[in-house]
């Protein structure tokens, strides 16, 4: 009773001290044993480790986390982990121009893919990028998603940059087929068997969906612009064909844990990778990824106040790309022999990354909780080619394609490089209310410069009700092995960044909570310092940001049967190169989330989104910013249909018929990338074993 009374927030002379916070168990109140409508009107206590790597109260941890819960997700008819982020103030998911998603929070999108990502605390980042999978994982796979908004560098490294987000799998029986979503069939199954007399877990966790994608059209694209229209293949339809395959393996025995995990995604044509729309009757565009990881881990403690853990990673990653970069007609570039048969590329590349870590927690000091982790990694190119049908030298075309590999591959044969790290953090609770966290970070490169992460947090709890939190963060995003080691074709002597772009924050929060309400109120002001940009020049540090906003959030439950949950941000973004708002940004962002039981078994939900106007490069000859948009969808879920266990959810996505879009670059797609144009419906069938 005592923790299912903390745990709600009703009663701070508990104090979250590290002994209370760490015992929080949401399965401890009885919650799973609940009915799931009932859950997701409930106005619930969250736990979370992502702030500090200690299972805390999620508003009681230092920086600014938002839980997203399953049962919620899944009521909103949420598809993919990219839908779900959606929830998240402050927080705007596009795509580029070949499919592949991008995440900004709060404004932050330079193109780095700065969002430091984990699934079940395993870092998926690669180096070769700094991009990682997740985006298409199905939702029906997923727990929870745990998301921080700000820097997380001091305890997580790089990548940690304008956020970081922790995907919880799903750890019951289950199974789901869904089919609808601008024809999308997707289906996903998970298996568990425990052995609690050889303290033995297993779960298997597989998905996979295909799609032939939205009805999208294109009218102008870049060869409109430099006066090629009458080779271009817009106006035409747009190939925006996907496949996702997922699988994972978690095993516990004992004090060890073995985690294996595959990820595959293919994107057809979509947008090309030049700007010039690609034919959509050629069926060999596609850009494919994968991804193996594997992760051992022994925990031990050989003292009672002393405890930590060994882990050893490996991962590798595997690009291939086959694109049409002009059609026939087309010159390669402007002035150049004109290219009979079109521009085909094809490229490889294959890159790995080990890593050793350990950590060391001591409780052994009052009122402190000290941690103290090691790390050493090495990241390096395996494999790298690229082909062309056309002499990259003289762009006289061939009668076939031409690799070129080596010194002329996609990036340098001496791509590697080698990353030592240590972090030191202290949870101290200086008064029973009062908490503050101490963390530091340096990690050090042997190819670029070394980083520095502060993080100085407290939280005090004023009352039952109230709650203040503050933070001062760094954080770094190093250059990924493609920005460092690029190789232009033909080769060309360009910069490279030899230094990690840089971000300090701000932060101040204010909670307030009753039983059936809560409301959080966040105030940020972050500078960027050498972020890396890429231009036709070459790739380079520089410039800065900044950064200042409000994010408000507000949980209710009226009465029994009916919740909301609501949240509104407001960003205001500078350049401080150009001196105007950072491309791509929008002002404001909302969401309104609706949960109606009108019967035990019956769930309604609604879900209104709206982006607003997003700003333009100041370069941009496109003087009105990229308009607001309003997404509104409905979703049924009728639960235990026939038999037990058996969930059927029907739902209607952009009811409005609003057109949906992405920004383009400037000079590229002048009516930016169309994502959706259309009402779509869906039903998914769903059961859980009980």
């Amino acid at each position: 009773m005592l923790v299912l009374l903390c745990a709600g927030l009703s009663m701070p002379e508990c104090g979250i001290g590290r002994e209370a916070a760490g015992e929080f168990d949401p399965s401890e109140q009885g919650l799973e044993s609940r009915s799931l409508e009932s859950k997701v009107l409930d106005v619930i206590a969250d736990a979370t480790e992502i702030a500090t790597k200690n299972r805390m109260n999620a508003d009681y941890v230092p920086g600014i986390v938002t839980i997203l819960r399953r049962d919620e997700m899944m009521a909103l008819g949420v598809r993919t982990v990219a839908e779900a982020l959606t929830l998240v103030p402050g927080v705007v998911i596009d795509r580029r121009q070949e499919g592949l998603f991008t995440a900004s929070f709060r404004g932050i999108d330079n193109g780095n893919n700065e969002v430091k990502v984990l699934i079940d605390s395993v870092p998926l980042n690669n180096s070769l990028a700094g991009n990682s999978t997740y985006f298409e994982l199905p939702i029906a796979q997923v727990e929870r998603i745990e998301v921080i908004r700000g820097p997380g560098s001091a305890l997580y490294g790089e990548s940690a940059f304008a956020g970081l987000i922790n995907i919880v799998t799903y750890s019951q029986p289950y199974a789901h087929l869904r089919y609808g979503d601008n024809g999308t069939t997707e289906v996903g199954a998970i298996y568990r068997f425990d052995d609690p007399e050889r303290d033995l877990s297993l779960r298997v966790n597989l998905a996979g969906w295909d799609s032939r994608g939205a009805d999208l059209w294109v009218e102008r694209d870049l060869l409109h612009t430099i006066g090629l229209a009458s080779v271009s293949n817009a106006p035409g339809p747009v190939d925006s064909g996907e496949q996702y395959r997922f699988g994972q393996l978690n095993l516990d025995v004992g004090n060890a844990s073995l985690f294996a995990q595959y990820q595959f995604s293919r994107k057809n044509a979509f947008f090309g990778s030049t700007g010039v729309l690609p034919d959509p009757s050629r069926q060999n565009d596609r850009l494919d990824g994968s991804q193996w990881l594997l992760q051992g881990r022994v925990d031990f403690a050989p003292m009672a106040n002393l405890n930590g853990a060994l882990i050893l990673r490996w991962q590798q990653i595997d690009s291939f790309l086959d694109k049409l970069l002009r059609p026939p007609g087309a010159p390669a570039v402007p002035g150049s022999p004109v290219l009979p048969d079109g521009l085909y590329t094809e490229r490889w590349f294959s890159v790995m990354s080990t890593k050793a870590e350990s950590f060391l927690e001591w409780t052994g000091w009052d009122y402190h909780k000290l941690r103290v982790e090691f790390s050493v990694a090495r990241d390096e190119g395996l494999d790298a080619w690229r082909a062309f049908n056309a002499d990259i030298f003289t762009f006289e075309p061939l009668p076939g394609m031409r690799r070129y590999s080596g010194e002329l591959a996609t990036f340098s044969p001496d791509a590697a490089r080698t990353i030592s790290s240590l972090a030191i953090q202290d949870q101290w609770s200086v008064l029973e209310n009062l908490d503050l966290t101490l963390g530091a970070r340096y990690d050090h490169y042997s190819d670029v410069s070394g980083s520095f992460s502060p993080r100085f947090a407290g939280v005090w709890r004023i009352n039952d009700r109230h709650v203040v939190k503050a933070q001062f963060a760094g954080a770094f995003f190093p250059p990924t092995l493609l920005q460092r080691y690029y190789v232009p074709l033909p080769p060309t002597e360009q910069e490279t960044p030899d230094q990690p772009q840089r971000v300090h924050t701000a932060e101040i929060g204010y909670i307030f909570r009753k039983p059936n309400t809560v409301a959080r109120l966040t105030l940020y002001y972050s500078k960027l310092f050498d972020i890396i940009v890429t231009t036709p020049e070459g790739i380079f540090n520089r410039g800065k940001e900044r950064l200042k906003g409000v994010e408000l959030e507000w949980e209710q439950r009226f009465w029994r049967d009916f919740k909301l949950n609501a949240n509104l941000s407001y960003a205001d973004t500078l350049n401080e190169e150009t001196g105007g708002p950072v491309p791509g940004a929008a002002k404001w962002l909302g969401n309104l989330g609706v949960f109606y039981n009108p019967r035990k078994d019956v769930l309604l939900a609604g879900r209104w989104r709206y982006v607003g106007d997003r700003a333009r490069d100041p370069l941009d000859s496109r003087t009105d910013p990229l308009g607001a948009y309003n997404d509104l969808s409905l979703t049924l879920s009728w639960f235990d249909v026939g038999v037990n266990g058996l969930t059927v959810r029907a739902g209607a996505t952009n009811l409005l018929n609003e057109s949906i879009r992405s920004p383009a670059p400037m000079d590229t797609y002048e009516y930016d990338y169309p994502l959706l144009e259309g009402r779509a419906l869906w039903i998914q069938f769903a059961y859980t074993l009980n």
